[in-house]
């Protein structure tokens, strides 16, 4: 009979991910990693590979997470007030006492995908995904009036994507949270009309 997992393998995962999150990938030591998963060192090699592995998998995971929450927030209501309340909850996610965790997406980006052709991959996907919403938030709120027209939709929501990766790096940095308020609201001020 073959052997059980005893864990949830993606409740697991996300724990991990909590870890990488809060320390980033080399500050986190495989004991603390292990701590943190509550799993022996035989059960994690086998269902996850390796450290490097399993943050992969952590980051994957956190970025799906992500862009499905952002999507959902997007489906609420109209385009700006789509906007508005995603800018208001990475702001409010960036003041938080976990805020100083900053974004792992922007993390990784910052600590490891230089090196790491997979992480990066990740990241890229990560980005151009969050940008592409952003984008359909823009033409939408185009169509409907609400934006002006002659604004570039892709443009704007590369911009805005800027602005998010400044917050969760100010974030991160705790230097500055009024900086972070800042940028929401330029970020925001991107879209008004003129």
């Amino acid at each position: 009979m073959p052997w059980e997992k005893q864990f949830d393998v993606d409740e697991t995962l996300a724990k991990a991910g909590q870890a990488f999150w809060s320390q980033g990938y080399e500050a986190t030591s495989m004991s603390a990693l292990l701590a943190a998963m509550g799993i022996q060192k035989g059960s994690f090699y086998s269902t996850y590979g390796s450290k490097h592995e399993a943050y992969l998998r952590s980051l994957e995971q956190y970025a799906k997470t992500r862009l499905d929450e952002f999507e959902q927030l997007a489906r609420r209501s109209g385009a700006v007030d789509s906007l508005r309340a995603f800018f208001e909850a990475i702001y409010e996610d960036c003041v938080s006492p976990t805020g100083h965790r900053g974004c792992m997406i922007i993390n990784c980006a910052l600590e490891l995908a230089h090196d790491d052709p997979k992480a990066q991959a990740i990241v890229k996907t990560a980005i151009a995904r969050n940008e592409e919403v952003l984008r359909r938030l823009i033409q939408a709120g185009q169509e409907a009036g609400e934006i002006n027209r002659a604004l570039d939709a892709s443009a704007t929501a590369k911009a805005m994507m800027s602005f998010v990766m400044g917050m969760r790096v100010y974030s991160r940095s705790g230097s500055d949270l009024e900086a972070v308020r800042i940028l929401a609201d330029q970020a925001m001020a991107l879209i008004a009309p003129t």
